[in-house]
């Protein structure tokens, strides 16, 4: 799939070109917007009717979790041939906080929950110790995706020097590596 190509794969199987400069999500609506290709009016798409959405680099893909009815949205981050690593952000409940809360979660062919991990932006101790085990656990999981562990490594080199917040620079620009062999 090459990076530039960006579309809507919907749930009936067709493919809804779309521009790659344009890409906006609703978690709460649970709708994407996005724009046609030589269009500047702006369409939406509920997440209950496309499988996944490949912009640029980024591949955002619709779940129900666990079995649960609930569709949700989540970028993925890797997919290897037995698990899938996916992301989103949660809303913070005071919207005057710049708390932002992150989870990625290890999901089986069959997208149910392997492990997962909760942590956010703040500066103190318990988000630190919370941000230091991202990499460990990723790897844990995808030590056979060399391109992935190549990019957090990218992330976490220098990231305990800085409270672990350079780490969420992989997460705030998400790229799609695919592992599958």
């Amino acid at each position: 799939m090459p990076a530039f190509e960006s579309f809507i794969l919907t749930n009936d199987g067709s493919k809804i070109t779309i521009k790659t400069s344009y890409f906006r999500i609703d978690n709460t609506e649970k709708v994407v917007y996005y724009k046609l290709p030589n269009s500047d009016i702006e369409s939406k798409i509920k997440f209950k009717d496309f499988d996944y959405i490949h912009i640029g680099t980024n591949k955002f893909k619709t779940y129900k979790l666990n079995n649960s009815k609930e569709v949700n949205g989540y970028f993925v981050l890797s997919d290897t041939a037995s698990k899938t690593l996916i992301f989103t952000t949660k809303p913070n409940e005071d919207e005057e906080s710049s708390k932002v809360n992150y989870v990625f979660y290890i999901l089986d062919l069959n997208n149910n929950i392997i492990d997962s991990l909760e942590f956010d932006n703040l500066k103190n101790a318990k988000s630190n110790n919370s941000r230091a085990d991202i990499f460990s656990k990723i790897q844990f999981y995808f030590k056979d995706c060399e391109m992935l562990i190549t990019r957090i490594e990218s992330y976490d080199k220098l990231s305990a020097q800085n409270q672990n917040l350079d780490i969420l620079d992989f997460f705030n620009s998400p790229v799609y590596i695919e592992c599958i062999k």
